[in-house]
């Protein structure tokens, strides 16, 4: 019997964060490794009716699942797809999975339903942690895309083994950058600081919005925040008001904030917890200067590349962001070194190692 790996493609009907990028663009990644070699497997990426982020795929081959008895994303994960791929492995990249599905490998992306449960909803927190307590137990193989998060997620679910397939950036430099947000912005030729985050607690941006507050010099260099929200998913932020020198945009296309990154001062990123953390590596392949928290992941993947601050201290938030506009030279170095360290994280790498795991030889 031919070997089948199903992949979970309930991301692409989601809306577009971290885990979703991910999962994306390690499928993207997959497609162009499988399109080389071309390997006896078959590989087939099973995605909700009506799913509006679909992969261009040449090897992979794209399935559409399910129909009116199927009302809700997680019915389709929990019931139609494990039934769908019941004669293959399945692949899930994006964080959740079937819990009763079989010969599964699954990508848990971080601890924080267990870390930080106060920042999600009871019902979200509560079922996460059944969840990923179940498939530490039942899945064939475990994912991660740190260190950080290897060693919370084995201590959390009883010293379970993750191997580590990290994240990337890269995959900004796809798109072509849209300056157009930015001109309506009247920030072209102007200094401001970019902050890229979901509403979601952990992302620490109610101290990062005092330090900015109370920051001299925030009428000259101004926040924009960017993200969306889902309050099915995590709790209020507490970072809802207003303060002086914050331009809120919401969501934003790629094009766009590869623009943002192009013509931002820095990139502020002091999230008290991270599995990885996409944004800083887009950042530096976009140019961009970091700061980041000292936390978490994020000094795994930052490396030396940004700079480092206590997310729990104001201060030292603001410090730093008046280090980045009053120390000529320190933008030009973190740049240099960004751009270096975003280049030893890929896609393709991470690929080639989800690509040998899930060989033939690897099935049971």
């Amino acid at each position: 019997m031919a070997d089948i790996i199903y992949i979970n493609g309930k991301f692409t009907a989601q809306q577009m964060t971290g885990v979703q990028r991910a999962a994306l663009n390690l499928v993207l990644a997959l497609d162009q490794l499988l399109h080389l070699e071309q390997p006896a497997q078959r590989w087939v990426l099973l995605v909700p009716h009506g799913s509006p982020n679909l992969p261009a795929l040449r090897f992979i081959e794209l399935r559409r699942l399910g129909g009116p008895l199927v009302r809700s994303l997680h019915a389709w994960e929990q019931v139609a797809l494990p039934w769908a791929a019941r004669d293959g492995r399945l692949l899930s990249l994006a964080g959740s999975a079937p819990c009763f599905g079989r010969r599964q490998v699954c990508m848990l992306h971080d601890a924080a339903v267990f870390d930080h449960p106060e920042a999600y909803t009871r019902a979200f927190a509560t079922w996460y942690r059944f969840l990923f307590r179940r498939l530490s137990r039942k899945a064939h193989g475990l994912l991660t895309p740190s260190a950080f998060s290897a060693a919370r997620l084995s201590e959390r679910l009883g010293q379970a083994r993750f191997e580590v397939v990290p994240g990337s950036g890269e995959h900004i430099l796809g798109f072509s950058a849209d300056d157009r947000l930015v001109a309506r912005l009247g920030l072209l030729g102007r200094p401001f600081f970019l902050a890229v985050a979901s509403a979601n607690p952990t992302k620490n941006l109610s101290r990062l919005l005092r330090a900015h507050a109370a920051w001299r010099g925030r009428d000259q260099v101004p926040l924009v925040l960017v993200g969306g929200s889902n309050s099915l998913v995590f709790r209020s932020s507490e970072a809802e008001a207003d303060e002086p020198g914050l331009l809120r945009c919401g969501p934003v296309s790629d094009e766009e904030l590869r623009s943002l990154y192009q013509h931002a001062t820095a990139l502020v990123f002091p999230s008290l917890y991270e599995g990885f953390g996409i944004p800083p590596l887009e950042a530096m392949h976009c140019g961009c200067p970091v700061m980041a928290s000292n936390s978490a992941a994020l000094p795994e993947v930052c490396g030396a590349a940004a700079m480092l601050v206590d997310p729990l201290d104001e201060v030292s938030i603001r410090n730093a962001m008046e280090s980045l506009c009053s120390d000529p030279g320190l933008p030009a170095r973190l740049r240099s070194a960004g751009l270096a360290r975003a280049g030893r994280f890929s896609w393709q790498g991470s690929a080639k190692k989800l690509r040998q795991m899930l060989s033939p030889t690897s099935a049971s």
